[in-house]
């Protein structure tokens, strides 16, 4: 394909995180399941929720399911045809059909062929999660936090006592 060619110049733009996921001449898959090419956490996200295919020089939504992907805050109920710009909500996930040149700070994910790549999921592309949603930190992580000022203030008190009791031999 030459460099004019609108397939090898598009790319899926997640604006929270400032990704693009470059888009080749197969199917893109977003959804829940690891096996995804762009993986969504969240319940409301179904395991295969949309695709975006390749059809002709164009790219063409398809949602897998009647409700939840919306373009330009629209509803997809059947196959949409992509326009630069054209905004694909997909639970709390926005994403942006690109053709052209990226905005300034949108780092281009690396998307590795599933050829020869480990299928365990955790070793897939990074997962978009929910920031909202994200787990809070456990109680181990708390204490590990408040552990070093405990200790440095203990370690002061030791000394403080050390000292007291050398002094008082004298």
């Amino acid at each position: 394909m030459t460099e004019d060619s609108n397939l090898t110049q598009s790319y899926l733009v997640y604006e929270f995180e400032r990704h693009a996921y470059p888009l080749t001449g197969d199917t893109f898959s977003i959804g829940r399941d690891a096996g995804s090419r762009i993986v969504i956490r969240e319940p409301s996200v179904s395991r295969t929720h949309a695709e975006v295919r390749p059809e002709g020089d164009h790219y063409v939504l398809h949602a897998n399911g009647p409700t939840g992907t919306r373009l330009n805050g629209v509803h997809v109920t059947g196959p949409e045809q992509l326009t630069d710009g054209d905004k694909i909500e997909i639970g709390s996930a926005e994403l942006t059909f690109r053709r052209g040149r990226l905005p300034l700070g949108v780092s281009v994910v690396d998307l590795s062929s599933a050829a020869g790549h480990d299928p365990d999921a955790m070793t897939k592309r990074s997962t978009i999660t929910n920031p909202i949603l994200a787990p809070s930190p456990t109680g181990a992580e708390k204490k590990k936090k408040k552990s070093f000022p405990t200790t440095l203030i203990l370690l002061v008190v030791l000394l403080i006592v050390a000292g007291y009791f050398f002094l008082m031999r004298r």
